[in-house]
């Protein structure tokens, strides 16, 4: 049987559709201007505003594994503002992240670009360090943390931190108790969690000039039996 992993804005939501230039439904992540220095934006110096994002699933007997995020080119029809497409975007986001100094949560001194995750589950909502790019379960995607940048590909992909694992108790979160990398329990786990809650956000730099919309993939990966 095949296992469909549902990526929401609300805990226990439906598929996120939001109509995007081209025509195709997806993620609309918002507006950014080098002045606010990211999206969604609230209040920099409180290091607040994100895109709360839960992620869930439909096995009834095992936890799905392997779970993972990573960048790619986007597959609908372009709606974009890059003269390359689709390929020129997601390049340009590749080198976005891989000039990211990550180092500044809230894109105080203006060098911060491209997207970032924070695996944070509840922890989000209240903590003034989230997207503390130095921890381990915020990363940015195309940054070089060591030999090879991340998240750009499936070989690259950023497991799941179990920071993100909570249990859904019809509407009211709790954390899991013995979360896994990379893993999501069924329905009604407390112990390995049933959802996973990340906050996503996208970082612009103070100097940057093009302007216009900009496209890429947003891929989850998994593992999966029944």
């Amino acid at each position: 049987m095949a296992v469909t992993l549902t990526i929401s804005k609300t805990i226990s939501g439906p598929q996120i559709a939001d109509v995007l230039a081209g025509g195709n439904a997806g993620w609309d992540i918002g507006q950014v201007s080098n002045t606010l220095g990211y999206a969604p934006y609230t209040d920099g110096d409180l290091n607040t505003g994100h895109q709360n994002i839960f992620a869930y699933h439909d096995a009834v007997v095992d936890p799905i594994t392997e779970v993972a995020t990573y960048i790619g080119i986007y597959p609908g029809v372009y709606g974009g503002a890059n003269p390359g497409g689709a390929i020129g975007d997601i390049a340009d986001l590749i080198a976005m992240g891989a000039a990211d100094p990550v180092n500044d949560k809230n894109n105080a001194a203006g060098l911060s670009q491209g997207l970032r995750i924070d695996h944070a589950g509840i922890a989000i909502s209240g903590n003034p360090d989230r997207f503390d790019p130095t921890v381990a379960r915020v990363r940015v995607y195309g940054h070089n943390y060591g030999s090879s940048p991340v998240g750009i590909d499936l070989a690259s992909a950023i497991s799941l931190h179990p920071d993100a694992l909570i249990f859904d108790n019809a509407g009211v979160v709790v954390d899991a108790t013995a979360p896994s990398v990379g893993v999501i329990g069924v329905t009604g786990n407390t112990t390995l969690g049933d959802t996973a809650w990340v906050g996503m956000r996208f970082y612009l730099n103070n100097l940057a000039t093009e302007g216009g919309i900009m496209q890429f993939g947003w891929i989850w990966s998994y593992s999966y039996t029944a």
